[in-house]
């Protein structure tokens, strides 16, 4: 059998996959992410698959922190099996299969509370390991940071007309006081993009992978970013939600009294960082997959800002600009 060729841009890892012995029958370009990592699925002769992963040159220190996190976490959690690294930006690693945990839960609703109590083990796992120290910890001012990112991409680049002023100062003083508060909840380890694209369901736990941002974080920070993010906000609701936090609560040692509260101001700053994400994304045409989740992004957080103060006032600036949002 002749071997498949890789794209020309790929002959690096064309030449790492010959060198381990990883020669494919066949190659599969994957979508990326809103990185500039590129992926491969090389399927082998005997009909396994293994993944290949370009990183840039510009993203070789994300390449050593996804290195150094898989270390921290292998012990505690699934991570994928690093197969071949070159040393130079190509790797080939484990291929936890085709479909990840937003497919599975989408598609077999009697299966999310096992599958969402399996990953709230693995939020937990997480939780509960010391700060391997790979990533400055969250604090007010990146948090702050990533709001401003939030407006200008929705605002400005998506929708193609900026924040009047005291618009803009309404946006300023909900993100500055919501940044200080989630800044001060109490911390723990966090995988920081642990959303249902980025696990998989593997026999009876679920395998993690994009895990190079670990780092300190509010404790609810995992769980906000695994119960309410892209595709289940077309089937969560508060009843399936509290189970999950009350099942990570009780692996975590912790007060779901105070745990749930608390998680709601999370997926606030969180909501509205991914607002800007997806929106960013689609207006420089790197994932028209983003457009989708968009709107369910926006009424989430339009659902989550208080009916008062600052936050109120947001509200309006979004409905002047997308309508009724709830």
């Amino acid at each position: 059998m002749t071997p498949a060729s890789f794209p020309p841009e790929l002959a690096q890892l064309e030449r790492l996959a010959h060198r381990t012995r990883h020669a494919p029958a066949s190659v599969d370009v994957l979508p990326g992410d809103v990185g500039r990592r590129r992926y491969v699925r090389l399927t082998l002769p005997d009909n396994r698959t293994v993944l290949g992963v370009v990183y840039p040159r510009e993203e070789d220190e994300a390449r050593r922190r996804w290195l150094a996190a898989r270390a921290a976490l292998k012990e505690s959690i699934r991570v994928p099996h690093l197969i071949a690294d070159d040393g130079a930006g190509n790797q080939i690693v484990e291929d936890f299969g085709r479909e990840d945990l937003a497919t599975r839960l989408a598609g077999a609703p009697g299966e999310r509370a096992h599958w969402l109590e399996r990953a709230g083990r693995a939020a937990a796992a997480i939780g509960s390991l010391p700060d391997p120290q790979i990533n400055r910890p969250f604090d007010a001012r990146v948090f702050r940071r990533e709001l401003d990112l939030a407006r200008e991409a929705v605002f400005d680049m998506y929708l193609g007309v900026a924040l009047a002023p005291g618009e803009r100062a309404e946006h300023d003083a909900f993100a500055d006081a919501l940044s200080a508060e989630v800044a001060g909840h109490p911390s723990a380890l966090c995988h920081r993009d642990f959303h249902a694209n980025n696990l998989f369901p593997l026999s009876d736990e679920v395998g993690a992978i994009d895990f190079q941002d670990l780092r300190m974080g509010p404790e609810t920070y995992d769980l906000a970013s695994l119960l309410w993010e892209r595709t289940t906000l077309d089937w969560m609701t508060p009843q399936i939600a509290r189970r999950s936090i009350l099942e990570f609560a009780a692996l975590r040692g912790l007060d779901p009294r105070a745990l749930e509260p608390a998680l709601e101001r999370v997926l606030l700053q969180r909501a509205w960082k991914v607002c800007g994400t997806f929106a960013r994304a689609v207006a420089q045409g790197r994932g028209e997959v983003y457009r989708a989740y968009l709107p369910g992004q926006i009424r989430l957080v339009a659902r989550l800002l208080r009916p008062e103060g600052p936050e109120a006032r947001f509200r309006e600036v979004l409905e002047a600009r997308f309508g009724p949002v709830c």
